[in-house]
C-alpha cells in the first residue's frame, strides 16, 4: 500500500499534539507515524534526525508565542518598558497549550526535549537577553543606574520558577507582582514607549524560527 509521505509542517503539528496531550516522553517516529496514518520511514524520510525535528520544533513554538508578545506589546501604550515586556512574555506561556504543559504539567519533558535539541541549532527563547535590555537602555526605556546583565539573569531565575510553581489559578497575582517589582526598579520614567517597542519588535524578528528538516 502507498503512504504518502507528510509534510514537515504535518509533521511538527502531530509531535506538538502528541507532547500537548500525552506529555514529551511520548515523542517517537512511531507515535508520530501512528498520529499522522503514516509509516516511521516517512516521517524519517522528512526528519532523518530525530534531535533536528525536536529543535524545529522548540523553534517553531517559539516563535509562535514571540509573535503573540509582540501583537501584545505593540497594543499597550506602555509596551516597550522591560516589565511590560516581561509580563507579556511570561504571559504567553499559558495562552499556549504546548507550552503551558511543558512549563505547568512537564518541565522534566521541557528538559529533556531541551538537553535532545542541544546542539542542533540554537533554540530561542523569550527571556529579555542583556542584549536587549542594554539596547532598551540606550533607548532610554531602562534606568541607567541598573545593569542589564543582573537585570537579565534575575529574569532567568523568577521567570523559570514563576512557570514551574505558581499555580494556574494565581498566574494573574504572579504577573502583577513581578511587573510591579520591574516598574519600580528597571523601567525608565518615560512617556512615550515607542522607541521601546521598534527595539522589541526588530529583536524578536532576529530569533530563530522553524527549521526546514536537515
Amino acid at each position: 500500500m502507498h503512504t504518502t509521505t507528510p509534510s514537515a509542517q504535518d509533521i511538527l503539528d502531530a509531535a506538538a499534539a502528541i507532547i500537548v496531550g500525552d506529555r514529551a516522553d511520548a515523542l517517537s517516529y512511531a507515535r508520530l507515524a501512528q498520529h499522522l496514518g503514516s509509516t516511521p520511514d516517512a516521517v524519517r524520510s522528512v526528519y532523518p534526525v530525530f534531535e533536528s525535528l525536536v529543535a524545529a520544533l522548540l523553534a517553531r513554538e517559539t516563535a509562535i508565542l514571540t509573535r503573540i508578545v509582540v501583537a501584545h506589546v505593540d497594543r499597550d501604550p506602555r509596551g516597550g518598558l522591560p516589565s511590560r515586556i516581561f509580563s507579556y512574555a511570561l504571559s504567553a506561556i499559558y495562552e499556549q497549550p504546548f507550552a503551558r504543559m511543558l512549563y505547568l504539567e512537564d518541565p522534566d519533558g521541557l528538559r529533556t526535549l531541551m538537553r535532545v535539541a542541544d546542539g542542533f541549532g540554537e533554540i530561542p527563547t523569550l527571556s529579555l537577553h542583556p542584549e536587549l535590555l542594554t539596547a532598551l537602555q540606550r533607548a532610554g526605556m531602562m534606568r541607567t543606574d541598573v545593569d542589564p546583565a543582573q537585570v537579565a539573569a534575575l529574569v532567568d531565575v523568577v521567570g523559570a520558577g514563576v512557570a514551574l510553581s505558581a499555580p494556574a489559578q494565581q498566574l494573574d497575582a504572579v504577573v502583577a507582582g513581578l511587573t510591579t517589582v520591574l516598574e519600580r526598579s528597571v523601567d525608565a520614567d518615560v512617556e512615550d514607549t515607542t522607541p521601546g517597542k521598534v527595539l522589541f519588535a526588530h529583536y524578536a524578528s532576529t530569533l530563530a524560527v522553524a527549521r526546514r528538516p536537515v
